[in-house]
């Protein structure tokens, strides 16, 4: 119960991108059971204690009581007794100590069934290394299956074929699409570069007007010429403060027929300023090239909105090209 709980923990942090706590958390297990065996309160009558196998008999070891030996004459037998009150398993060792006999439950916590082979046999039971071997092939798959999660979470999805110039917007998504196809970053001059901006949730192309006073490698045509991709998102702390730039809107229904809920009040709505961060990628291998931090600088009203949107500001074609110029040169 305690390794599957854990487990799904671990599973459920891979899956948020957090694999250092997976494994953190999967240390857990071992150590929990540790803390299970060593503090535990005692299920026991009479405490908790320890069974030593010798060559000429038992070294019997109790919570309270003092230590004592048993040879191999006095133990009786090795039994499975109905398990009394306060007796967490039902295997009783039977030993006889001046003239009386004694019941001794066993615990099922340690190494029972090594105990066990070594009162059948009447000598200290050899190792058993199945049960290291076990755990070792436990501990690799579980190791393997992090590391495979780990690995479908944070590694690039490889593909070999170079959709159109305006369907490369995987590239943007985590954790991303490395095009094997593409050209290679710093194999030419200038490194022609494309821009993708999330809207709705996907990333879409945008194209820049190109200044004429700037030879720029933005917007190449081919796609195969493509070696870089800016990937432009609002930031974790998306929205700054109002401008003194409103936006009137008249309500429209749009439909010529009666608004079912009556007609709406026109809006004016301020343009707010907007952080955005662009990542940029090199398109072959998805290795992050540069990231970079900017504020909408274009307070340009949207010819539309809907009745309960917000408008914020856009980076312009300028500042574009005065961020990404640099890096395609």
């Amino acid at each position: 119960m305690l390794t599957a709980a854990v487990g799904g923990i671990c599973l459920t942090l891979v899956l948020i991108r957090n694999p250092v706590a997976a494994v953190s958390v999967a240390l857990l297990i071992p150590v929990g059971l540790f803390v299970y065996a060593a503090a535990a309160p005692s299920r026991l009558r009479g405490g908790r204690q320890w069974i030593a196998v010798c060559e000429g008999g038992l070294v019997i070891a109790h919570e309270y009581r003092m230590a004592r030996a048993v040879t191999w004459a006095q133990v009786r037998e090795w039994r499975t007794a109905v398990a009394g009150p306060g007796v967490e398993t039902s295997d009783v060792l039977v030993v006889e100590a001046e003239a009386e006999e004694t019941d001794i439950p066993v615990g099922a916590v340690g190494r029972r069934g090594d105990l066990v082979r070594a009162l059948v046999s009447r000598a200290p039971a050899p190792p058993d290394y199945r049960r290291g071997i076990s755990v070792a092939a436990a501990a690799v798959v579980m190791a393997g299956l992090l590391g495979w999660l780990a690995h479908w979470q944070f590694d690039p999805r490889h593909e070999d074929a170079l959709p159109s110039i305006d369907s490369l917007g995987a590239a943007c998504g985590h954790p991303g699409v490395a095009y094997d196809g593409a050209a290679t970053y710093d194999s030419s001059r200038p490194r022609p570069l494309v821009i993708y901006q999330k809207t709705s949730g996907a990333y879409r192309h945008t194209t820049l007007a190109e200044p004429a006073h700037a030879s720029s490698a933005i917007d190449p045509e081919a796609v195969d010429k493509v070696q870089l991709i800016a990937c432009v998102r609002r930031g974790d702390d998306p929205l700054g403060r109002p401008t003194d730039t409103d936006c009137k809107y008249v309500y429209s229904h749009g439909t010529g027929a009666a608004a079912p809920f009556g007609r709406l009040p026109d809006r004016i709505v301020s343009v707010e300023i907007a952080h955005y961060v662009v990542d940029v990628y090199e398109l072959r291998t998805h290795r992050k090239v540069a990231s970079r931090q900017l504020d909408g600088d274009d307070m340009t009203c949207p010819g539309t909105i809907t009745a309960t949107e917000n408008i914020y500001s856009q980076i312009s074609n300028e500042a574009f090209h005065r961020l990404l110029d640099p890096l395609t040169r």
